[in-house]
C-alpha cells in the first residue's frame, strides 16, 4: 500500500508538471496582416508588458479573412492589421467577438465599430510609389492621375495588389467604382490597366517592394510602405491621383473562436493603446495613428488638394461584386 501511495503521488506530481508545461506552451495566436517587422514588434511589446506569449502568422488581409471564414480559425485568437472594410465583412459573417476597448474614447467613432466588433489602430492613404530614375529613363513623368498608369510606355512596369487576395487591392477597385460611376466603367479601366501590370501581388505592401528592387517603375500601394522602403540607393517618390483616392483604417479584432478570450481582449486593448500605436515608430515602420495623442508622420499625410473617394469603413457590397468579376473577367 505504501508503494502504491508513493507511485500515485509521483504520478500526480508528474501530471501536475505536465499541466504546467502545457500551460507554458500555450500562446496567443495572432493573424497579422501588416508588415512582418511590425507584426513582430507588436507581439514582442505585448509580451513584454503582459508576459503573455504570442504566436504570429502573417497573411494578407483577404487570406486572413478566408482563414477565419473557412473553419481554419480554431487556432486564431486575434486578427491584427488590414482594412476595416474586411473586418466589417467578418463581423457580418459572425467571425468576430465584440470587445469594447478599454480606451475606446481616444479613437474617433468613425475609426471603430459601434458594437465593438473591430477597432481602428492605424490609417493609410492609397497612392503611387515610383522609382523616379526609372520613370525618367522611360520618359514618363511621376503619375498624378489614375489614367497616367495607362501610358503605353509603362507596359510591364506597373505593380498593383491583387484585389482577390489583398485588402489594398479591394480599396483600389472601390476607388475606380466611385470615381467612374459604377462597376462597368471600373472594370473597363481595370482591363486597360491590366495591359501594363507586370505583377499582381498577394499583399498590399508588396508592390512597393517591387519598386524598391527595381522590378517595376511604379506601384499602387498604401504610401506608408513606399516611405518605409525609400533609400539613398533607390530613392522612391510618393504621389497621389488628383481625381481622388482611397484610405484604409487598419483594424484589430478578437476572433469568435478564440481559445483565450481574456488574452485576446488584452491584446486588442494593447493594440488600441498609445503604447501599441507607437510601436510602428519604434521598429521604423511608419504609420498614421488613429489616436490624436500619437505622433503622425507628416510624410504620410494626404495633400490638401487630394480628396478621399472611399475609405475602408465604407459599405463593401458593391466593391465585393466588382472584385468577383475582376477574378473571372480581368485576371482569370
Amino acid at each position: 500500500m505504501i508503494l502504491a501511495a508513493v507511485v500515485c503521488a509521483a504520478l500526480l506530481v508528474w501530471s501536475g508538471t505536465e499541466v504546467v508545461r502545457e500551460h507554458r506552451r500555450e500562446s496567443l495566436s495572432v493573424l497579422c496582416s501588416s508588415v512582418e517587422g511590425l507584426c513582430r514588434g507588436w507581439a514582442a511589446e505585448f509580451t513584454r508588458r503582459t508576459g503573455i506569449p504570442v504566436s504570429t502568422v502573417r497573411l494578407s488581409s483577404r487570406e486572413a479573412l478566408a482563414r477565419l471564414e473557412h473553419g481554419a480559425a480554431v487556432d486564431v485568437d486575434v486578427w491584427h492589421g488590414g482594412p476595416a472594410e474586411l473586418y466589417a465583412l467578418a463581423a457580418r459573417r459572425g467571425l468576430l467577438s465584440p470587445h469594447a476597448t478599454a480606451d475606446s474614447v481616444a479613437i474617433p467613432a468613425a475609426d471603430r465599430d459601434p458594437g465593438g466588433a473591430w477597432t481602428g489602430v492605424y490609417r493609410g492613404n492609397l497612392g503611387f510609389c515610383s522609382d523616379a530614375r526609372a520613370l525618367a529613363d522611360l520618359g514618363v513623368a511621376p503619375p498624378r492621375s489614375w489614367d497616367d498608369l495607362l501610358d503605353p510606355r509603362l507596359a510591364g512596369r506597373v505593380s498593383t495588389p491583387d484585389p482577390v487576395t489583398s485588402g489594398t487591392g479591394t480599396t483600389m477597385v472601390g476607388v475606380q467604382v466611385r470615381r467612374l460611376g459604377g462597376p462597368a466603367p471600373a472594370l473597363a479601366w481595370l482591363r486597360r490597366l491590366d495591359r501594363n501590370v507586370l505583377q499582381y501581388t498577394r499583399s498590399g505592401m508588396a508592390p512597393a517592394g517591387a519598386v524598391a528592387r527595381g522590378e517595376v517603375a511604379v506601384a499602387v500601394t498604401f504610401t506608408q510602405h513606399c516611405v518605409r522602403l525609400d533609400s539613398a540607393h533607390r530613392p522612391l517618390l510618393v504621389t497621389y491621383p488628383r481625381e481622388g483616392t482611397g484610405a484604409e483604417v487598419g483594424a484589430v479584432a478578437r476572433s469568435a473562436s478564440s481559445r483565450h478570450p481574456e488574452w485576446a481582449a488584452a491584446y486588442v486593448d494593447f493594440a488600441a493603446s498609445r503604447a501599441g500605436q507607437e510601436v510602428g515608430r519604434a521598429v521604423q515602420v511608419p504609420q498614421l495613428p488613429t489616436r490624436s495623442d500619437v505622433h503622425a508622420d507628416p510624410r504620410l499625410l494626404l495633400p490638401a488638394d487630394v480628396r478621399l473617394l472611399v475609405t475602408s469603413t465604407n459599405d463593401a457590397a458593391g466593391t465585393e461584386a466588382v472584385v468577383a468579376r475582376f477574378a473571372t473577367e480581368v485576371r482569370p
